[in-house]
């Protein structure tokens, strides 16, 4: 994976694309209905047959009903490319091409489109030629398109300006205008507490692809230490989803033995005038044992989990922890817990304030 491949990797999830609108074009984003998000090819070919090869390119509506809807062009760049305008224009008519001719057009027969070149390296961008700001009319309406042919995101010089502390694009941003691996380091901890699924595993791979080309200068022993530390995160959370997914399929193999057995047991006892309703119990009691086997196995790993990364004593308080608790959903958020809690003592620690937060409810 390349530098701009792991850009691609992690713009290729509609949350940022979210954050970023929501971030850096806050008049326009305001207006979309983003549950209408979709990612379209990057690729098209112009009206003089030409093929425009582009990094990203997404579609969403517009809140208001009217079947207007916007285009997003992404671009990635990690040096400064004159041609920068001459492109994004070339990108931004193919793209109005492409769905010309499928017919995909608005319900005015417009296509608004806002290209972005989304710029990560350390010079500064002084190809300016063409590069534009969002912006909106008196009347409240997008100016799309752009005067200018792309909206110009510096990653390294927007990171020092005051962004959304909840923003994940401007997290990013954040990670990428780092100095030091030390600072990267602190800063990326409480960005991936905020992350779970594939937004997490896309960060991660980001970070670790980019970070020792962020710091040519610096200290091997350093990068080498940060190179571990994300190895390291990565490991835990290989193994907490193994975990999660051999428990699931333990669940299902349990419901389903219990399931037959129930059924035997319903046929068996059945007799003529009430085989159904001993059917209907059998079933019942197989699932419920079906469903405590489980319950049972997922409290033993996280007891397990525990032990190996803290200790004995961790692992028996989580073992009194968990008797009482019969939601998989929260056991779950317990093995979490335990891959985010960076010592025994902070995991203890926690144990003990959310018992004592259930006590007071």
């Amino acid at each position: 994976m390349d530098h701009d491949a792991a850009w691609k990797r992690l713009f290729g999830l509609p949350i940022l694309i979210e954050h970023l609108l929501r971030c850096f074009a806050r008049p326009i984003a305001a207006r979309l209905d983003f549950s209408t998000l979709r990612q379209l090819p990057a690729n098209s070919v112009d009206a003089d047959s030409r093929q425009r090869h582009g990094d990203a390119a997404w579609r969403v509506d517009f809140a208001d009903g009217s079947g207007r809807s916007l285009l997003l062009l992404v671009e990635f760049q990690s040096r400064v490319d004159a041609s920068m305008a001459e492109r994004m224009h070339g990108y931004a008519a193919a793209a109005r091409e492409r769905l010309r001719r499928q017919k995909a057009l608005d319900a005015d027969g417009k296509v608004r489109v806002l290209p972005v070149v989304l710029y990560s390296g350390d010079r500064p961008w002084n190809a300016l030629d063409g590069v534009a700001e969002v912006s909106v009319t008196a009347g409240g309406e997008p100016l799309l398109p752009l005067t200018g042919a792309y909206l110009l995101l510096d990653a390294n010089r927007r990171a020092r300006e005051d962004l959304p502390a909840d923003n994940l694009v401007a997290a990013v941003f954040e990670l990428n205008a780092a100095e030091t691996p030390a600072e990267l380091s602190d800063r990326m901890r409480p960005l991936l507490e905020r992350l779970d699924g594939e937004p997490r595993r896309a960060v991660l791979d980001w970070l670790r692809l980019l970070a020792p080309r962020l710091f040519p200068r610096a200290d091997a022993a350093a990068v080498e230490s940060l190179e571990r530390e994300l190895a390291a995160i990565e490991t835990e959370d290989g193994k907490m989803m193994a975990l999660a997914k051999r428990v699931r399929e333990w669940e299902a193999e349990w419901h389903r033995q219990g399931f037959e057995k129930g059924l035997r047991q319903g046929l068996e006892r059945g007799e003529k005038r009430g085989i159904e309703q001993g059917i209907e119990q059998g079933i019942e009691r197989g699932q419920a044992q079906g469903l405590e086997r489980g319950l049972a196995a997922e409290r033993e790993l996280l007891r397990r989990l525990a032990t190996r990364k803290f200790g004995a004593e961790a692992g028996d308080a989580l073992v009194h922890y968990l008797a009482d608790i019969s939601d998989p959903d929260r056991l779950a958020a317990i093995g979490e817990r335990i891959i985010d809690c960076g010592t025994g003592a902070e995991l203890l620690e926690w144990l003990g304030a959310d018992r004592d937060g259930a006590d007071s409810h």
